[in-house]
């Protein structure tokens, strides 16, 4: 378990870094990436989305060594209820608690999966945001 700790931190990075690129490449910039990390398909019993637990874990794995979290990670953690102060036991560790929330079987495939929907649902709520947008802005042409 010590050794798969980092490996699984690094996919969080690199999912992290996914999620990022995409909320790039849809809107130009990370602008709006607070609120884009929200989208979910299915609310989870949590206050905070799947997608922020994985910036969430992402961040904890880079900064981990620095003690306390910075307070955007922290608040994630906390929503999660996942502890990270005086880890004793590798398997009470946010990085481990975290994958179990995502997938009992730590299965990064099917992580990879839920990020790979929430970059459809980007797409798709953007195009259908568009769509409800050009309806009203027509205005309807009365004829007399």
């Amino acid at each position: 378990m010590e050794e798969s700790e980092p490996i699984y931190g690094l996919a969080f990075i690199a999912f992290q870094s996914y999620i990022n690129r995409s909320i790039k490449d849809f809107k130009g910039d990370l602008e709006d990436k607070q609120k884009l990390y929200k989208l979910e398909h299915i609310k989870s019993k949590y206050s905070k989305s799947t997608i922020e637990l994985i910036i969430g874990l992402a961040n904890y794995s880079k900064y981990k060594e620095e003690g306390i979290p910075h307070k955007g990670t922290k608040d994630i953690l906390d929503s999660f209820e996942l502890s990270y102060k005086n880890i004793k036991h590798l398997d009470k560790s946010p990085i481990f608690q975290g994958l179990t929330i995502m997938d009992k079987d730590w299965d990064l495939l099917k992580i990879k999966g839920i990020v790979i929907e929430w970059r459809e649902l980007l797409w798709t709520q953007e195009t259908e945001l568009k769509i409800e947008q050009r309806k009203s802005t027509i205005t309807p042409k009365i004829i007399q």
